[in-house]
């Protein structure tokens, strides 16, 4: 499976299952509050550690540079162990809010939430990346519940609840 940096650290949609009872109701769901929009397919990830990460910034830098070729070693050093196929068989779909600090305006995310068994194999990589890479996550980030964001008021991914 592969994860992107891009200044988070995601596994991308074509690594990511909706199942086809899970969209279904997450659709039925955001229609019920109304006035989200659906994140397109192509948007919809697990965001893996927020671009707030302490270290995370400077590493992505460096993975730029050797994707273009101008560092010869990988900059990443990547877990032992690999990540869980991603699917949302049996989900729970939940509707976040808050307040946008740097804006002020209001924020409604619905996600799907992934099952446990999910939870703890993410978490346990995440922790193993954080390691590898000298990465501090703050007290939100060892808090993070890996959910698929499915919609919000703007469909623009980086408009969704943190």
């Amino acid at each position: 499976m592969k994860v992107e940096l891009s200044g988070i650290v995601k596994i991308p949609h074509n690594n990511v299952c909706v199942h086809p009872a899970t969209d279904l109701y997450a659709g039925l769901f955001m229609n019920r509050i109304g006035g989200l929009v659906r994140l397109p397919e192509e948007k919809l990830h697990v965001t893996l550690l927020h671009q707030s990460v302490g270290g995370l910034k400077a590493l992505c830098k460096l993975v730029k540079k050797f994707e273009k070729g101008k560092l010869d070693i990988d900059p990443v050093s990547w877990p032992t162990t690999p990540l869980p196929q991603i699917n949302t068989e049996e989900p729970e779909v939940i509707l976040v809010e808050d307040t946008n600090p740097t804006s002020g305006e209001k924020r409604q995310t619905v996600r799907i939430i992934l099952r446990e068994e999910l939870q703890v194999a993410l978490g346990a990589w995440v922790a193993d990346f954080c390691e590898l890479n000298s990465l501090e996550r703050d007290e939100l980030e060892l808090q993070r519940v890996f959910h698929i964001s499915y919609a919000n008021l703007t469909g623009n991914p980086a408009d969704s609840v943190r």
